[in-house]
């Protein structure tokens, strides 16, 4: 029982860090004014701010949950495979960063090999974090980008009941092959 008790706080606290990122660059005055597309989505009424800070620390919380389980379900069929397929999806990620030529947005080092590992190991920071708790405010086109952050909260969503699948044809077959012994 302690420990859904620790997991459901470990998700709870995902969910608020993220909805406070989100809430705190919405609501930022600079932000609204340089952004007016990517910010302002929050009303100004605080009773509905509540409500909306609320509902994106669920938000946060249940994604967290639900890869967290796709991983853990993953995990429970063969240890590598939760390696190989979160280092598959980075590194396809990653691609897709470079061949759109994202992948050092904002790193200030000018050239060389520093500069690419430090543009890879922000990115893959970021992807994580996104993967984990779908933090809205990457969904700006300097970070992930709309396209791939809506993909990859749907993604978020989704892997679980694959995972779900695969584990389940495992414990079919362990039944099956243990009915012939």
């Amino acid at each position: 029982m302690f420990a859904l008790i620790s997991i459901g706080v470990s998700a709870m606290c995902t969910g608020y860090t993220s909805a406070t990122i989100e809430f705190d660059m919405d609501v930022g005055v600079t932000h609204r004014r340089q952004y007016p597309n990517q910010y302002g989505y929050l009303p100004d009424d605080n009773d509905k701010r509540g409500n909306c800070f609320l509902l994106m620390t669920m938000m946060g919380a249940l994604h967290n949950v639900s890869r967290s389980l796709g991983c853990a379900m993953l995990a429970a069929h063969d240890k590598m495979l939760v390696w190989y397929f979160i280092s598959g999806e980075l590194l396809l990620y990653l691609l897709v960063k470079a061949v759109r030529g994202d992948l050092k947005h904002w790193v200030r080092i000018e050239s060389g090999l520093g500069a690419i590992v430090v543009a890879i190991v922000e990115r893959s920071v970021v992807k994580q974090v996104v993967d984990f708790s779908g933090c809205l405010y990457f969904r700006h086109p300097t970070e992930e980008g709309g396209v791939i952050f809506a993909t990859s909260v749907v993604w978020s969503q989704i892997f679980p009941f694959l995972v779900l699948q695969l584990y389940e044809k495992k414990v079919n077959n362990i039944a099956v092959s243990s009915n012939y012994d």
